[in-house]
């Protein structure tokens, strides 16, 4: 016996689980400088719910390159949440950076955020700092997937 699907029900079925294991997320990237230093806030980037974000960044001249590395401890989670990610960059010297973000995951592949020219004024001491978010509610909703506590309470 054969059966037959209709790619139509198909693709309904695989777009309504989707839906509910995935927050929406309005990302936004704000950059904020103070005398040698760029703070970039990389707010609502979606990630898997059980990564914690890992930060690679890298400066030749006035071009910088923030990576954010999605890894997992175990295994990643059956969902997709939010995560407001911030990384503060100083002892920059005065003048223009190209700054470009990029987020990578073994599962996601490779994706380019943008590319933007931020000014830097003034000088301070070389620093580096990253971290990272999720951006949950602090209640639980009832019916809540496992992946979803876990983030809610992740160091």
């Amino acid at each position: 016996m054969t059966f037959r699907v209709p790619v139509a029900a198909v693709v309904a079925a695989l777009l309504i689980a989707s839906i509910g294991s995935a927050q929406v997320c309005d990302e936004s990237v704000i950059f904020v400088t103070h005398p040698g230093t760029i703070v970039l806030h990389h707010n609502q980037t979606l990630f898997n719910c059980c990564a914690w974000i890992d930060f690679e960044i890298i400066q030749e001249g006035s071009s910088i390159e923030i990576w954010e590395h999605e890894e997992f401890l175990a295994a990643p989670c059956d969902c997709l949440c939010c995560f407001d990610v911030s990384v503060t960059i100083g002892g920059l010297t005065p003048g223009a950076y190209f700054v470009s973000i990029w987020k990578t995951s073994d599962f996601g592949g490779t994706e380019f955020v943008g590319e933007w020219i931020v000014g830097v004024g003034g000088t301070s001491p070389p620093a580096l700092t990253a971290a990272y978010l999720p951006c949950a509610e602090t209640s639980i909703e009832e019916g809540a997937s496992w992946g979803a506590i876990k983030a809610l309470y992740r160091p």
